[in-house]
């Protein structure tokens, strides 16, 4: 036999002897590799329960979410009623507040009455009902910067003077020069001030029926004062309208009519009513009203 032929009996020879080794080898591995693999098969179950049980507390959490947002739209439901019930009920209340009548001014306030042209006939509020009355003009300047009033009212104290008009003017006033009263193109007629007052210097002038009647018939006026510290050519002259005069005064007449006769009918004050509202008596206004010079 060749030298070939002798290795390759003898390979053979060995690889028949080393095939039930390999055999025992591969056979013991396999219960190992199966033991190894039936390891996790084991765990299976409990991670499969585990994964069934997790989902579930996450989609609870995921409904939690879902359902605030619902709870809150409902809020928001309720709430939108609610919020528009106080617009309803302000419309509400304006409506009747547009209607209503203006509520009656306090005892002791003034009112106004009527309003002729530029003259407005007001009143003030007395408990009993004789509310007294004056025919009333707000005098400014060229600005239009209220400067100075003037009001009138009918006297019966039996003198020259048929109505008293008080003028005030602003505390800056030279008193020395008093006033000047100028109706259309007439004399202007100069009257002296009486005293001052927190609200301004005060004038009272007693005036006739011819210079009644010249306020009537006239188309415009004006009253001149100087100003403290100017000079003699630094007058000032305010317009003094007479639209509505006539009309405002002959109400005034008759408002005043109606207040001497709502004052008899009214029962007679007490003694101590009487002292108290004696300091408010008009009886001095018509004696210190002064004569034109």
């Amino acid at each position: 036999m060749s030298p070939k032929a002798n290795s390759t009996a003898l390979a053979v020879i060995l690889a028949l002897c080393a095939s039930p080794v390999l055999a025992q080898a591969t056979t013991e591995e396999s219960p190992a590799a199966t033991s190894s693999d039936s390891a996790p098969a084991t765990d299976t179950p409990p991670a499969s329960g585990a994964a069934t049980t997790e989902p579930t507390g996450s989609e609870a959490s995921a409904a939690e979410p879902a359902a605030e947002p619902a709870e809150s739209d409902a809020a928001e439901a309720e709430a939108a009623p609610a919020e528009a019930t106080p617009d309803a009920e302000a419309a509400a209340e304006d409506a009747p507040a547009a209607d209503a009548t203006p509520a009656e001014p306090p005892v002791g306030a003034y009112y106004p009455r009527a309003t002729h042209g530029d003259w407005s006939l007001r009143c003030i509020k007395t408990a009993d009902g004789a509310d007294p009355c004056e025919l009333y003009q707000l005098m400014k300047d060229a600005e239009g910067n209220s400067v100075a009033e003037i009001t009138l009212i009918p006297l019966d104290n039996g003198g020259e003077a048929k109505a008293g008009a008080t003028i005030v003017t602003p505390l800056e006033t030279d008193l020395t020069q008093g006033i000047r009263l100028q109706i259309d193109s007439g004399q202007a007629k100069a009257y002296p001030f009486n005293f001052c007052a927190p609200v301004g210097c005060v004038s009272r002038v007693g005036l006739t029926d011819a210079e009644i009647n010249s306020l009537k018939r006239g188309n415009t006026g004006s009253v001149s004062l100087l100003p403290y510290g100017a000079g003699a050519d630094q007058v000032v002259s305010l317009p003094l309208s007479l639209t509505g005069f006539t009309a405002g005064y002959t109400e005034l007449e008759a408002a005043v009519a109606e207040m001497r006769a709502a004052a008899e009918a009214a029962p007679a004050p007490a003694a101590d009513d009487a002292a108290a509202a004696a300091p408010a008596d008009a009886a001095p206004a018509e004696t210190e009203a002064a004569p034109a010079q």
